[in-house]
């Protein structure tokens, strides 16, 4: 009998394909503490939570034939999911709110004229190139920090560096991006002061 509590993430997930149950059992129980972390922290909701991790669950276990891992490791993985699942539950949110009867648009919502979505788009791909630029050990860091939601000492323990390390790879990434958006937001201020 496996005692999938010694396994390597590769390998639970390789053994994911056998259908043994026991498997997934182990990643609820090694990951879903930040899992639901990850949730809790988008949603602002303990049920919720705990529904989209279910979720996220549920559809690995049916996508375990297909399912492999290859550079990332799997709480990544699963933080990303649960990150989707998130935005997914959010969106379908806002549609209920705005199916209600009793649901009032603000007279003052200020929707995006093409040159405004032109202009958010260029700040984001200007974000995304800053975030590229940014060497691999700082990028991974950030992206860990800023979109998985991890905390500082969970960075440094998938990681195995310090947390002073964590916090100083953060520390420059936050830097080296707000120099990099500088222009292209003053732009935007300038763009937004002459609309008025």
């Amino acid at each position: 009998m496996a005692q999938y509590s010694l396994y390597e993430d590769r390998e639970l997930v390789e053994s994911m394909r056998s259908g043994d149950e026991r498997v997934l059992i182990e990643i609820y129980n090694r990951y879903w503490d930040k899992m639901l972390a990850v949730a809790y922290n988008r949603l602002g909701n303990q049920e919720e939570a705990e529904e989209c991790v279910q979720d996220v669950l549920y559809k690995l276990w049916k996508l375990r034939d297909d399912f492999g891992l290859s550079e990332v490791n799997l709480i990544n993985y699963l933080s990303r999911a649960v990150r989707n699942q998130s935005f997914n539950i959010l969106d379908s949110r806002h549609r209920e709110k705005l199916k209600s009867e009793n649901y009032q648009p603000a007279a003052d919502v200020n929707h995006l004229s093409p040159e405004r979505t032109l202009i958010v788009r260029e700040l984001q791909q200007q974000l995304d190139n800053s975030i590229k630029a940014l060497p691999p050990q700082c990028q991974l860091v950030f992206k860990l920090s800023r979109q998985d939601g991890l905390s500082n000492k969970e960075i440094a323990k998938s990681l195995n560096l310090s947390e002073n390390t964590v916090k100083s790879h953060l520390k420059k990434a936050d830097k080296e991006i707000k120099g990099n958006m500088e222009f292209l937001t003053a732009l935007l201020l300038i763009y937004t002061f002459f609309q008025k």
